[in-house]
């Protein structure tokens, strides 16, 4: 059989009319889900792409896979799904078009292929290049010159529709990894413009971060909408070439985002910062083998959820991995909750604060966490986490009266902040147990290459 694990980088699922949109963003993805399984409340570990990933792919929390900052690597002493899925015979491939994906950062363990799309030479042969703005950074040495090629769904299709040929007869896992709804903003084909004036225009990560007019934003959205609708096209022609193979009944088939994104509804655009809903809000997918399950589950489901599902689906135990998430088969099957919450880590540099989450069906709680003040390569970037922390340490949002978060009820509800406060404390305790099991080297910087570095500084990762 064929299992496909889809990442769409950045997608918010109240963007895709399958969620209840109000613009046919989705027509395949629609379709998608009505063959299979949407998750209504569906929700990520962390509000960017690398710890999210490594949640997804080890079922374990951020404080467990040690992918937190910028600076983290993918811990090598972490099992992950691929791995499990070797061991009873699938062949795994990756492409991934984003180098937070990379072997660099530690996640090609398992895959028998990894291909980074960005590197190859047939795409940068006919693809937009990312520019850097000035001078930036990668861990040891400096970077000013034009950057790598963006890769895309038409690019990812490419290769894989010859390698599901070529391994036609046995299983195969195959992880695709598109940023399609990443930054920059821009039409990746024109002539599939649907929502927003076909232009040339780029919007770069710099640019994003700093619009607050109502009618650039207006804009943005747009072109997100368009950036949807083209990744969505791909993924129908990938549907198309299963059933000309006659291999879409059998395949399991998922369909994720690894975090949401942002337009001003916190004062933020673009992603990366407080797990605010449109930050942690994944849509979530699933087309079992045989159409097993289908229609629309409101029960919560974590992003960890994912690797154990597939491996109870297959019958396989995962006694190899570190599995913090739960089975969806339960929930599924008989209606059976599965979680009572989702619980979200998030820190952006080292040695500043770390924010964490909990997010039940009816109730938001956030907590940050003081870090060690070092001095940082922008003032605005050390200011406004002390202002928020001064302000509002803690908060909790009744999602039922205010489902936009803008109303903190810790005063109303002290006790059940105090409760959740000593929930989060247990979480971290048990995955600090987790972690000290591991047979873990000493940390150090991740030896990404220059086409990744140069890539992640044009996308807004490095100052």
């Amino acid at each position: 059989m064929i299992v496909i694990l889809y990442v769409m980088d950045s997608l918010r699922p109240d963007f895709l009319s399958c969620y209840g949109y109000g613009k046919e963003t989705t027509p395949h993805i629609d379709g998608l889900a009505r063959v299979g399984v949407l998750f209504s409340h569906a929700f990520s570990q962390s509000t960017w792409t690398r710890p999210a990933g490594a949640s997804l792919l080890s079922s374990t929390y951020p404080s467990v896979h040690g992918i937190l900052t910028h600076h983290d690597e993918l811990d090598p002493a972490v099992p992950l799904l691929p791995e499990a899925l070797k061991r009873i015979g699938f062949r795994t491939v990756a492409l991934s078009s984003i180098g937070n994906i990379s072997p660099g950062f530690g996640f090609a363990r398992g895959f028998d292929r990894f291909i980074e799309l960005y590197k190859e030479e047939a795409v940068a042969a006919k693809r937009e290049k990312m520019k850097l703005e000035g001078e930036g950074y990668r861990f040891h040495f400096r970077v000013n010159q034009e950057t790598v090629p963006i890769a895309t769904s038409e690019d990812i299709n490419e290769y894989l529709f010859p390698l599901l040929e070529e391994n036609r007869d046995q299983d195969l896992f195959v992880l695709i990894w598109s940023i399609d709804t990443h930054n920059p903003y821009f039409h990746r084909d024109p002539a599939k413009a649907k929502f927003s004036p076909s232009a040339n225009k780029i919007f770069w990560s710099r640019e994003i971060s700093m619009m607050r007019n109502q009618e650039d934003l207006a804009r943005l959205r747009s072109l997100y909408e368009d950036m949807i609708y083209y990744n969505d096209y791909h993924i129908g022609r990938l549907m198309d070439k299963l059933k000309e193979r006659n291999l879409f009944d059998e395949t399991l088939f998922i369909l994720t985002g690894d975090h949401g994104e942002s337009f001003q509804e916190h004062g933020v655009t673009s992603h990366g910062g407080i797990p605010y809903d449109e930050q942690i809000r994944i849509p979530l997918v699933m087309k079992f083998p045989g159409r097993l399950f289908r229609g629309r589950v409101d029960g919560l489901a974590q992003q960890i959820d994912v690797a154990p599902t597939v491996l109870d689906y297959l019958h396989h135990p995962g006694e190899e991995m570190l599995i913090q998430g739960k089975s969806l088969l339960p929930l599924l099957r008989e209606g059976r909750e599965v979680n009572e919450f989702a619980f979200v880590e998030y820190q952006l540099k080292p040695r500043l604060h770390k924010t964490y989450a909990l997010r039940t069906r009816d109730t938001k709680y956030i907590e940050m966490a003081s870090g060690k003040l070092i001095l940082q390569r922008s003032l605005k970037s050390m200011l406004w986490p002390l202002v928020w922390l001064v302000a509002k340490p803690r908060i909790v949002f009744d999602l039922k009266e205010d489902p936009a978060e803008r109303v903190n009820r810790i005063k109303d509800h002290k006790g059940k902040g105090e409760d959740f406060h000593r929930l989060v404390r247990k979480i971290l305790e048990e995955s600090k147990n987790l972690a000290r099991g591991l047979k873990r080297g000493k940390k150090k910087k991740p030896q990404v290459d220059e086409q990744v570095a140069k890539q992640l500084k044009a996308m807004g990762y490095f100052d």
